[in-house]
C-alpha cells in the first residue's frame, strides 16, 4: 500500500534530504561539469540525467571530461567503444599527445617515453565496463557491479545502443532507460547506496547547422519525462573563436536552466573548458 505524504511530511523530507536541520552538507553527487555543479549543486542519489549530442559532436569526449573532473568515484558502461579506444583517449588526456597519433604509433622517442611513464594516480576514481552486444541484462549487471564497486555516478554510453528487449524502438529505449535507472538507484537490486545515472543520448533528425532542443532527442518524450537534468550539446564554428562544442542545461527540476558553457578540443583531441562567449544565434 502506498504511503500518503501530507504537506508537513513532504517538507520534512526536503529538510532531511538537504541536511537543513544539521551542520552537514546534503549528499549531492557532482556531474563533473563544473558549471552545472556550481549551478545546481549536483545530482541527488538515485536521480537520472541525460547528456545529448549528435554523432561526431563529442558525446563520449564530453562524458570522459566529466569523469576525469569528478571528485568522486565514477563508472561508465561503454556500449560504443572498446577498452583500447577508451584507453587511447585517456592516454591523450593525460599526456597531451594526439589520440590518433597514439593509435597509429606515429610518435617521437620523447612522446613514447611520456606514454611509458604516464601517471594514472589522478584517474584511479574511474571504472569502466564493456558489455557485449548491448544486451539490457548485461548492462544492468554492469551498472550493479559499478555501484557495488563504489561508483556514485554511473554513465551509460549510449542509451540507444541497448537493443533486443522490445519490438517497438521507442518502447525499447524507454524501457532501457527505466531498467538502467532502477539498477543504479533501487535498494532492491543490491546493498550499495543509490547512485545517480547519467545516460548519453543521440539527437534525432538534426541538421549539422541546427541548434538542438529537447524535442530533438531520439524518443524525446520518454527520455524527458524520466530525466531530472538534460544537458544538450552541439558544434558551432565562429570565424574569430574557431570550432567549439556548446552546452546548455535545457532541463533541470532543480532550476538553473540559464547555465551555458563551451568546450574546445586541445592538440590531443581532448575536450577542455573554454571561455563562454555570447552569440545572437544558438543557445
Amino acid at each position: 500500500m502506498s504511503k500518503i505524504y501530507g504537506v508537513d511530511e513532504t517538507i520534512q523530507e526536503s529538510i532531511t534530504q538537504l541536511c537543513l536541520d544539521s551542520d552537514g552538507q546534503p549528499e549531492l553527487l557532482p556531474t563533473g561539469f563544473r558549471e552545472v555543479d556550481e549551478t545546481i549543486g549536483g545530482l541527488g542519489p538515485g536521480s537520472c540525467g541525460i547528456l545529448a549530442a549528435s554523432t561526431g559532436v563529442g558525446k563520449s569526449s564530453a562524458m570522459l571530461h566529466a569523469m576525469l573532473s569528478s571528485p568522486i568515484k565514477v563508472g561508465c558502461v561503454n556500449l560504443e567503444d572498446t577498452p583500447d579506444v577508451v584507453g587511447t583517449r585517456l592516454l591523450a588526456a593525460l599526456t597531451g599527445i594526439d589520440s590518433l597519433r597514439i593509435r597509429r604509433k606515429a610518435l617521437t622517442k620523447a612522446e613514447l617515453k611520456r606514454l611509458n611513464k604516464v601517471n594514472t594516480k589522478s584517474v584511479q576514481h574511474m571504472c569502466f565496463t564493456y558489455p557485449t552486444a548491448g544486451s539490457i541484462a548485461h548492462v544492468e549487471q554492469s551498472i550493479i557491479a559499478l555501484r557495488e564497486a563504489g561508483c556514485r555516478v554511473i554513465w551509460v554510453d549510449y542509451i540507444q545502443e541497448i537493443r533486443g528487449h522490445k519490438d517497438d524502438r521507442r518502447n525499447e529505449v524507454a524501457v532501457a532507460l527505466q531498467l538502467c535507472h532502477r539498477a543504479a538507484a533501487s535498494p532492491d537490486v543490491c546493498d550499495a547506496p543509490p547512485s545517480a545515472l547519467m545516460a548519453v543520448s543521440q539527437f534525432h533528425r538534426l541538421r549539422d547547422d541546427q541548434v538542438p532542443g529537447i524535442h530533438n532527442l531520439a524518443e524525446s518524450g520518454d527520455l524527458e519525462r524520466k530525466a531530472r537534468v538534460i544537458l544538450l550539446a552541439y558544434k558551432q564554428h565562429s570565424p574569430d573563436k574557431g570550432a567549439r562544442v556548446r552546452f546548455k542545461l535545457a532541463k533541470s527540476t532543480y532550476g538553473g536552466e540559464f547555465c551555458k558553457f563551451d568546450m574546445v578540443r586541445d592538440e590531443s583531441g581532448t575536450l577542455r573548458p573554454a571561455v563562454y562567449y555570447d552569440v545572437k544565434e544558438g543557445f
